[in-house]
């Protein structure tokens, strides 16, 4: 029994005791590198030069900042690559100051500039080249012909370099955008048709609502508002997936307001214009803020008038004037933007609606004559001032012949104050149109008119008895012919 309790303590004795949580040891620390930016060098000499290039007149300036992208040191860091992207910019708007078209053509594809092409990403050279077109298209904006030169350059060298998909399609929507400004209806409408392939394919939406924007644009050119109107629909329907910048749906909005004008719905075209004039308004782009504010205008003028003459957006009802109907916009030129945006343009719209509220055709054509520029120069308003001359045309020429049955031609050229072949030329298109009820004869030099006549009511339904009895016997012939065939 005594040894009992010595085993026990022995055993106790033996156990070993709990260890501890183990520590890790730890390891040596390799010594920390000091951290070393990746551009070190010294771009101060670039920055003097850029900086002192500001000074000088246009043409001095060129060979400085060539100097910037030409230095032989190939210094292409972080710093450096941004004092060179600014001396691209700079070059760009020396050479148009210069106005030296050629070089600017040559800018982007020549010795300049390839080398700092060649040693930044793409996505930057695609920001610089965008970016130097829209210089180029603000610093000389009527030089169409050089913009097109130098898209079809850039596009060249896309397609001889690596692959730069991305940009040339960009460059390529810009040049259709250009030609449509050219008047060169058949090259951009091409253009855009394999552009739009492309874009389908890659889903690019920004830019398909640009180019179908375009389309619709060249379409409009073309008068084919049905495809003006089906393109400018693709264009919202890719819009609605993005978001869109304010500029951008200006330009949509208003190209809204032109088809609506086109078909004569004067009332929306001018909502769509005021919308598209606001946005632009908040954005300080005079520049396309007054075309709106005179399509605005034009609608008003066009709207009135119609209602006055009681005709249709084409001319194609009545001509007889309402003359307590007046054109009235003096409503849009009292208010801050009237003011903000008053100018020759305003001017000649204003005189335009002076001229058609007097119903004066001598007027008219001299303001047309006096702001040829503001007014000719545009396709819609050159297009709706036509037909509303013709407007006015008729309707005078209706006031004249009015009290008389039978009056000479001559006589109403002189009332009128227009050449004698012109009037005649008009009066017969008159009656081929059925604006009013009479026959010309050219050997007594006369317009003969008739009254009209009210419609022979008796006539049309002894012909609408007829055609109902021809098909009562059609249908009993034909019910004939089956009971025979039932029979036989």
């Amino acid at each position: 029994m005594s040894g009992e309790p010595v085993a026990i303590a022995m055993e106790v004795e033996a156990t070993p005791p709990a260890s501890e949580p183990s520590v890790p040891t730890p390891l040596p620390t390799p010594p920390v590198e000091p951290v070393v930016e990746e551009d070190e060098e010294p771009v101060t000499d670039l920055v003097e030069l850029l900086e002192s290039a500001e000074d000088l007149e246009a043409a001095e300036q060129i060979p400085v900042l060539s100097s910037i992208l030409l230095e032989t040191e190939g210094r292409y860091g972080p710093k450096a690559t941004s004092v060179k992207e600014r001396a691209v910019y700079a070059v760009t708007r020396a050479y148009c100051a210069a106005g030296k078209h050629v070089e600017v053509v040559n800018l982007l594809t020549g010795d300049v500039c390839i080398g700092f092409f060649e040693n930044v990403t793409k996505a930057k050279c695609a920001k610089v080249v965008r970016a130097v077109l829209d210089i180029v298209c603000a610093v000389a904006p009527k030089e169409l012909e050089m913009q097109a030169d130098m898209c079809r350059s850039i596009i060249d060298w896309t397609n001889t370099t690596s692959k730069r998909t991305f940009l040339r399609q960009r460059v390529e929507a810009k040049l259709a955008s250009v030609q449509f400004q050219l008047n060169e209806y058949g090259p951009a409408l091409t253009l855009v048709d394999k552009l739009l392939l492309e874009l389908k394919k890659l889903d690019d939406k920004q830019l398909l609502v640009e180019t179908h924007l375009v389309e619709s644009k060249i379409h409009h050119g073309l008068r084919n508002v049905a495809k003006a109107k089906a393109a400018l629909t693709a264009s919202r329907t890719a819009a609605n997936a993005i978001y869109v910048a304010p500029a951008l749906q200006a330009s949509i909005d208003s190209m809204s307001g032109i088809l609506h004008c086109e078909e004569g719905d004067y009332g929306t075209a001018h909502s769509y214009f005021l919308e598209a004039f606001e946005q632009l308004d908040q954005l300080d782009d005079a520049e396309k803020a007054v075309p709106c504010l005179k399509y605005m205008m034009l609608c008003r003028i066009l709207d009135s008038l119609g209602k006055a003459l009681k005709l249709s957006a084409k001319g194609g009802v009545g001509i007889k004037a309402d003359h307590k109907s007046e054109v009235d916009i003096s409503g849009m030129l009292s208010g801050r933007q009237g003011v903000k945006y008053a100018g020759t343009d305003i001017e000649a719209m204003s005189a335009i609606a002076a001229a058609a509220s007097r119903r004066s055709l001598k007027e008219f054509q001299e303001v047309t004559t006096k702001f040829k520029h503001e007014l000719q120069d545009d396709l819609l308003i050159k297009h709706h001032l036509n037909t509303l001359y013709e407007q006015l045309l008729e309707s005078n020429l209706i006031r004249i012949i009015e009290p008389y049955s039978c009056v000479e031609i001559s006589h109403i050229a002189s009332l009128i104050g227009m050449d004698l072949s012109v009037v005649e030329k008009k009066l017969s298109q008159m009656i081929l149109d059925g604006k009013f009820h009479g026959i010309l004869d050219q050997g007594k030099g006369q317009l003969i008119v008739y009254e009209e006549s009210e419609k022979d009511m008796a006539m049309e339904k002894g012909l609408q008895v007829i055609a109902n009895m021809d098909q009562v016997v059609t249908s009993l012939f034909v019910r004939s012919r089956a009971l025979r065939t039932m029979m036989a």
